[in-house]
């Protein structure tokens, strides 16, 4: 038998108990790698937190940069810090940094200059959208999808587009370039409307690789996050804005575009005037908004927007942006929240509360019930409360 007893020494009660070991923390960056840009994991050697990663989807480990990696996509750094909260503290801190990669890295093409006529052809375009009253961002963005086509084929005139040139513009610079599924269909669209405003008729373009629908769900907040964040805002005006996306479930363009005379206190609506698909709508404005509005209103006194800048007009996009991060910052949020997180948010817990769905998609504005169906998958909170058969057998 053995004889030796360890003996742990008695605690000293007058001194401390040792301060409890803080969690590893992860940082992340950006990374190219394999001709494209990755986010890279960089850690303090940890077994359990190796072993802890390796079960992550897409996560992989590089032998090169001797770190691990995954895509560098928003959604998948949602999932990251969600899966390793309470284990590794995820520091996201040089990502705000807009870092260039090294110039041996940039493949940058030169811009080609292209034919005047296909110039005019493509701002006979841009008039066209702006005649069917497309949104101003997209018609910018569709544009400018034209100009790079042709700037990629400087020769090409602007009637001797086919499919053949098409297909292989689109499999080149948006599925081998791994551009993202909105550009992708984006580009597409930009394409028929050309096709379409100048009676081209190349044939269908079925041939066209479509990127497959994305099916990542929404980041939702919870509601205890949402009011952790409007109660960091101590300035009226910012406390409103973020109240008001939320509390709506606006479009932050909406927002910005909302005119004292859309508030309508006595009906307990927002008229939302042309929004997405030039199409109006009303949106519940609830007693607690409307105090909220009143206070705001004594405090700040708009003369035409509900929301407005210094010197009046609108309210831009870049400072509703800032105070949001702002918000986040003191709330302590540790993970990426957007203005239109509020509104995933709002319409999450409009299902979560039993509002149907019909009436979801016409509060949000949405053309058709498939988009708000998404909002059936996204509640974590009804899902955790499904019963499984597991619990009636009494094993």
């Amino acid at each position: 038998m053995d004889t030796h007893t360890n003996h742990q020494p008695a605690r000293d009660p007058d001194k401390p108990y040792p301060a409890k070991p803080s969690l590893p923390t992860i940082k992340i960056e950006r990374l190219h790698h394999r001709q494209s840009v990755q986010i890279a994991l960089r850690f303090a050697y940890h077994e359990g937190l190796k072993e802890h990663l390796k079960e992550l989807d897409g996560m992989k480990w590089s032998k090169t940069h001797r770190c691990f990696y995954m895509p560098n996509d928003w959604n998948q750094l949602w999932k990251l810090v969600r899966y390793c909260k309470g284990i590794a503290e995820v520091d996201m801190s040089a990502l705000r940094e807009k870092r260039k990669p090294p110039a041996s890295q940039r493949k940058e093409e030169p811009r080609k200059e292209i034919k005047a006529q296909t110039k005019f052809k493509i701002e006979e375009v841009r008039r066209w959208m702006e005649q069917q009253r497309y949104r101003a961002n997209t018609v910018r963005t569709y544009v400018s999808f034209i100009y790079q086509f042709f700037q990629h084929h400087p020769h090409l005139d602007w009637d001797k587009i086919n499919q053949e040139i098409i297909v292989r513009y689109n499999h080149l610079h948006f599925i081998q370039g791994k551009r993202s599924f909105s550009s992708q269909n984006q580009w597409i669209n930009a394409v028929k409307i050309y096709l379409r405003v100048h009676h081209l008729d190349i044939g269908d373009l079925e041939d066209v690789e479509r990127p497959k629908s994305s099916r990542l769900l929404p980041n939702v907040l919870t509601k205890e996050e949402v009011k952790s964040i409007i109660l960091a805002t101590g300035n009226i005006k910012h406390k409103f804005l973020l109240s008001l996306t939320y509390g709506g479930g606006l479009r932050i363009g909406e927002v910005l575009r909302l005119e004292l005379v859309d508030v309508r206190v006595g009906e307990n609506l927002l008229y939302i005037r042309s929004s997405k698909g030039a199409k109006d709508r009303r949106v519940p404005l609830s007693d607690r908004m409307i105090s909220m509005y009143e206070e705001y209103l004594l405090a700040y006194k708009p003369k035409k927007y509900v929301i407005e800048g210094q010197s009046g007009g609108q309210y831009s996009h870049s400072s509703a942006q800032k105070v949001l991060k702002t918000a986040c910052e003191k709330a302590g949020m540790d993970i990426r929240v957007t203005l239109h997180t509020l509104r995933h948010s709002y319409a999450t817990h409009l299902m979560e509360s039993g509002v149907g769905l019909r009436y979801i998609q016409e509060i949000l504005g949405h053309q058709s019930p498939k988009t708000t169906m998404i909002y059936t998958h996204v509640s974590g909170r009804r899902l955790s409360e499904v019963k499984s058969p597991l619990d009636d057998l009494g094993v």
